[in-house]
């Protein structure tokens, strides 16, 4: 009996050492886009589940749904809109509730942390992000380069280095309300093409359509470098 069980945990070590748990992601207000056209939109969800990132289409209109993910670690999940406009984002650790929110203010981390994790996923996912939201009042102030060379030595002790927001400004956007894709980024408006717009914005990407002329702007600011912007057609769905 003894040689039989050691015969199945040789050969289905993963049947041995891997537990897993039912999580239900909410995505709990419409996204800023979805109120201005009237439409729903469709996601694609990327997920690390503690050892791998998985993939999957979300329909347009659905706003919940339920993934499975390894128990013992930090998991990460991305839903990026029409799968590829700015995501919204969430956590699940070892002691959460199964029900998590996705929210905007996650996004831009969580998709920096899926790419670090394709990279190295067990310091990933040995992470804590309940310490990380304690000592952090704004995710998108987090220097990334700096914080994700403390969690691949494993020198991280959440005295995180944060960025200043950096003052720019442009004069060739288009007339018209700019709707931002995130409630907790102001959207402006333009009374004429040539106007300088300022913006006090922490590094990162942001995005705001122009809906009557069906238009995405897009601003990067960089750490070090001057901000740049986009213009282009909005995806349809």
């Amino acid at each position: 009996m003894r040689t039989v069980l050691f015969l199945m945990l040789f050969l289905f070590p993963s049947c041995s050492f891997d537990h897993w748990i039912d999580i239900r992601l909410i995505i709990p207000e419409e996204h800023p886009f979805e109120v201005e056209f009237a439409e729903p939109l469709w996601f694609t969800l990327s997920y690390f589940d503690g050892k791998e990132i998985i993939d999957r289409h979300v329909p347009k209109g659905q706003r919940e749904i339920t993934v499975r993910v390894r128990s013992g670690s930090l998991c990460v999940f991305s839903f990026r809109p029409l799968g590829e406009l700015g995501a919204i984002g969430g956590f699940f650790e070892p002691g959460d509730d199964s029900t998590v929110m996705i929210l905007p203010e996650y996004g831009a981390f969580a998709e920096m942390l899926l790419r670090a994790a394709e990279y190295r996923p067990e310091p990933v996912a040995r992470l804590s992000m309940r310490k990380v939201l304690a000592a952090v009042d704004d995710l998108q102030a987090v220097d990334e380069t700096s914080f994700l060379v403390d969690v691949f030595n494993g020198t991280l002790g959440y005295g995180i280095t944060l960025n200043e927001k950096k003052a720019v400004r442009f004069d060739s956007i288009p007339r018209g309300k700019w709707i931002s894709e995130r409630y907790d980024i102001p959207s402006f408006s333009v009374d004429f093409t040539g106007d300088i717009v300022n913006f006090m914005l922490y590094p990162g990407v942001y995005r705001y359509t122009l809906p009557e002329m069906n238009m995405l702007l897009t601003i990067i600011v960089d750490v070090k470098e001057d901000a740049a912007m986009m213009i282009s057609s909005l995806p349809l769905w």
